[in-house]
């Protein structure tokens, strides 16, 4: 059974081996910016199978607008059971309908989230990061 919380605290080595381990694309050589990204993140939800880190959705949102969706990750053992769905609704609940969840996805996700219940928009821009 998976366990979901939005107040469970977790180490930057919990994150680094999570994004390794679910195949998504984050700085995991560089611990310290890792521990920024949980720092900074207002929110950050998580799924835990026993003492087990198998899942996290991690954002920003201004409690009134909107929530910009900066990561969603699952280990790849988990894949394709409703976890991240799951972190999905569980953050659009909380967060309430007056609040919109936007992000940006890796090619290689973009048909998963018409599939749960987002919609594509042509209408971002972006500043790349040098990574």
């Amino acid at each position: 059974m998976i366990n979901y919380s939005a107040t469970v605290k977790i180490s930057s080595q919990q994150l680094i081996e999570l994004f390794e381990d679910s195949g998504i694309q984050r700085p995991t050589n560089d611990k310290l910016r890792v521990s920024r990204m949980i720092n900074n993140a207002n929110l950050l939800y998580t799924a835990w199978d026993g003492e087990t880190l198998v899942g996290v959705a991690r954002g920003f949102s201004d409690q009134a607008y909107c929530c910009y969706l900066s990561d969603l990750a699952i280990k790849k053992d988990y894949q394709k059971q409703g976890i991240g769905q799951q972190l999905i609704q569980k953050i659009h609940s909380d967060l309430g309908p007056n609040i919109s969840l936007v992000l940006t996805a890796a090619p290689t996700a973009k048909g998963y989230y018409p599939k749960v219940g987002f919609e594509n928009i042509d209408s971002g821009f972006k500043l790349a990061r040098k990574y």
